[in-house]
Parts: C-alpha cells; sequence; structure tokens
C-alpha cells in the first residue's frame, strides 16, 4: 500500500469515531487538522493533529486511546500519536459536506 491509501484506510478509521456531543464523527466534523506518516524501515507511524470542540473537554484521553485502537487497525500501521492543538480554534465551517448531511438527518428524527 502507498502512503495515499493508507492515509484513506486511516480516515475511513477516524470516520468511525462519533464525537461524544454532535452525532457526527471526528473526520467529518473536522476535528483532525493533519495526518502525517512516518515511515522508518517496515515501521509505520502515524502522526495525527487534532482539536476538540470545547477547550474544557475531559474526554482527551478516552480520545487518544479510541483513535490509536483504531488507527493501528490498519495492517500497515504500526504506532500512532495523537496531538491536540488548540489553534485555529475549531469552527462549524469546518464540518464537511456529509457531516452536514450527517447533522440534518440527525435532526430530522
Amino acid at each position: 500500500m502507498d502512503k495515499d491509501e493508507i492515509i484513506n484506510e486511516v480516515i475511513e478509521k477516524l470516520k468511525t469515531i462519533k464525537d461524544s456531543e454532535l452525532p457526527i464523527n471526528i473526520y467529518d466534523l473536522g476535528l483532525i487538522y493533519d495526518i502525517n506518516l512516518e515511515k522508518l524501515d517496515e515501521i509505520i507511524n502515524v502522526n495525527i493533529e487534532m482539536t476538540v470542540i470545547n477547550s474544557r473537554c475531559a474526554s482527551t484521553k478516552s480520545f487518544t486511546d479510541l483513535i490509536c485502537e483504531r488507527v493501528q487497525s490498519v495492517d500497515e500501521v504500526t504506532t500512532c500519536n495523537v496531538k491536540f492543538v488548540f489553534s485555529p480554534k475549531w469552527e462549524v465551517t469546518m464540518i464537511s459536506q456529509e457531516g452536514l448531511e450527517m447533522l440534518r438527518k440527525s435532526q430530522e428524527r
């Protein structure tokens, strides 16, 4: 698998993790700012920069564990590191079109 294919697999795994407050996955919600792969021999490390909607969110540890668990389930990935950043501040405009659709559908219920 090449780098782009691995990143796409990682994105698919991130899309399986729902935000704790909104019925949207963390990727389409716009919480993932960067995904970077480091390859050292046969080891592939995934570094993820992300934010949270509320900077006082207490669930960063559980998010980190869940993200690493899912990302490391990609066969080629050896390790995963998650770094929380708060700049730029998350805004509703960061939600993807797919995320907006999920939000609309959840409000129709």
